[in-house]
């Protein structure tokens, strides 16, 4: 028995010295999220984990629910388990730089996922044109109201793309605010994102301006949707020109119905599919392909930007429905 255990190490260790293990290591990502409450990302983590099976990889996947101090626990947690390449939706990209040095520390790679992490040593970022995600929103709510009074919503304050956003419709706003065409009654961001948050902020910009506002600039459907309750409670849902962000289900039904006026959608399959390559080519140091760089306030990062959408009610077939995003059934029943 000894003998015959002797052999079997030494076979072992021969057939690991020359790469040629009988049982090939799987490639392991941890994808950490920033919140899987929101319909947004539960379809990302269902298209990235199953394009990332089909590549050879395994995916383990945890929820911050918001929560920057939950999110950098799991990433240690993940780390412990060996993984080879760290997918991160980021809650707050400010807040990471230690937790990814720990990351690079055991080798492991970090790709940013739709959110950039600012003054941490990434090795890429995938993600949309931020900026003309802003630009659009700005340009189509401009199409519908040319002048009068504007509110800016903005996402969440701890989020890169919310101030990204920002940028771009400021791009757009700014021309038209100096020329006092358009004047901004308000101005407020929304804690990560909350509809109940959204819905709060509106009832008092009405109040405080007496119902008298023409636009809203919301950064993302889910604060598109609180707006909209508070407008509809004042008897000015479809009155009042209001953006979106994410082509949600809920938001995409509200344009047929006229109470939203535009989203801009992100084609999701394509992100989490790029980003999905990207993680394995990572992990396999592969070849990667890169269309943009960008500064985090450490380096120039390898980055891959794919284009948004805008959809209103004029293009919802030919977009959200013939992309397989959401059926016609679930949109107009």
């Amino acid at each position: 028995m000894k003998i015959k255990s002797t052999l079997l190490a030494v076979t072992v260790a021969t057939l690991m010295f020359f790469g040629q293990s009988v049982v090939a290591k799987d490639l392991k990502i941890g994808m950490s999220i920033d919140d899987l409450r929101l319909e947004r990302w539960q379809k990302d983590r269902d298209i990235f984990v199953k394009k990332a099976e089909t590549l050879g990889a395994k995916v383990f996947v945890q929820s911050a629910n918001g929560d920057a101090t939950a999110q950098i626990s799991q990433i240690e947690n993940m780390l412990n388990k060996d993984i080879d390449v760290l997918v991160i939706i980021p809650f707050n990209g400010e807040v990471l730089s230690n937790v990814i040095s720990e990351a690079k520390k055991d080798g492991v790679k970090v790709l940013a996922y739709d959110r950039l992490i600012n003054n941490a040593d990434i090795d890429f970022y995938v993600s949309f044109d931020n900026e003309k995600v802003g630009e659009l929103q700005a340009k189509t709510i401009i199409e519908q109201k040319p002048e009068g009074n504007y509110f800016l919503m903005g996402g969440s304050p701890v989020d890169n793309n919310a101030k990204l956003f920002r940028k771009g419709q400021m791009k757009v706003l700014q021309p038209l605010i100096d020329s006092g065409k358009i004047k901004v009654v308000g101005d407020q961001w929304v804690d990560s994102w909350l509809a109940e948050k959204a819905l709060q902020i509106m009832e008092n910009a009405l109040t405080a301006n007496k119902n008298n506002i023409d636009a809203v600039v919301a950064s993302n459907d889910a604060t598109a949707g609180g707006a909209i309750q508070a407008l509809t409670a004042q008897g000015l849902s479809g009155k009042v020109a209001i953006s979106g962000q994410d082509a949600d289900l809920a938001a995409i039904k509200r344009i047929v119905d006229g109470t939203q006026t535009m989203t801009v959608y992100k084609p999701i399959t394509n992100l989490a599919d790029k980003a999905a390559e990207i993680a394995v080519a990572l992990g396999k140091k592969g070849e990667l392909t890169s269309n943009a760089k960008l500064y985090n306030g450490m380096k120039e990062v390898p980055s891959f930007l794919l284009d948004p959408i805008v959809v209103t009610k004029d293009n919802i077939d030919s977009t959200v429905i013939k992309d397989g995003f959401h059926s016609k059934e679930a949109v107009y029943k």
